[in-house]
C-alpha cells in the first residue's frame, strides 16, 4: 500500500478485482475448504491487533497485554498459540528466572501485514460513515423485516 500524505487517496499495490475473481473460484463459504479454515485462524480482531503490535518489533507477553487494551489473558494466550501454530509468529524463550519469552512475526506473518494494514486503514477512514449508518439503523427499527422460516 502506498499512501500519499497530501491526499486521502490510497494507492493499492494490487488490484482488488482479480483477487475477488480468484476468490469466487474458491469454495471459501464451505467449512471444509482449506481457505475457509485459514480465515478462521487469522480473521479475528485479536489476531489483527497482535500482528499490528508485532510490526513494531519483538514483544513480551506483558507488553502485548498492556498494548492491546481489552484482551483477556486467556484470549491473548489462545491467539498467540494459534498464530504460532499457523507459523505467523515465533516464540523465543530465554533460560532466565523467571523465563523470558519474546514474540515476533515470522516471514509468513510479515506477509500478512500489508493486507491487514489496508483493512485497518479502511476501518479508520470510515469510522464516521459506519457510526452514522449504525445510528440510523438503530433509530429506525424495521417492523416488516424479513426473517427466514
Amino acid at each position: 500500500m502506498v499512501i500519499n500524505p497530501n491526499s486521502d487517496a490510497i494507492q493499492l499495490n494490487y488490484l482488488p478485482q482479480p483477487a475477488l475473481d480468484r476468490i469466487a473460484n474458491m469454495n471459501l463459504f464451505d467449512t471444509n475448504c482449506a481457505g475457509h479454515q485459514m480465515l478462521e485462524h487469522i480473521a479475528n480482531k485479536w489476531t489483527v491487533l497482535i500482528v499490528y503490535a508485532l510490526t513494531q518489533g519483538k514483544k513480551r507477553y506483558s507488553e502485548l497485554k498492556q498494548q492491546i487494551v481489552g484482551v483477556s489473558p486467556k484470549m491473548l494466550i489462545q491467539n498467540l498459540r494459534n498464530l504460532e501454530r499457523c507459523g505467523l509468529i515465533e516464540r523465543e524463550i530465554y533460560p532466565t528466572v523467571p523465563p523470558r519469552v519474546d514474540y515476533s512475526l515470522t516471514p509468513l506473518g510479515e506477509s500478512l501485514v500489508e493486507p491487514l494494514a489496508i483493512l485497518g486503514e479502511w476501518a479508520y477512514r470510515h469510522i464516521p460513515e459506519v457510526k452514522t449508518a449504525m445510528e440510523q439503523y438503530d433509530d429506525n427499527p424495521k417492523e416488516n423485516y424479513w426473517e427466514p422460516k
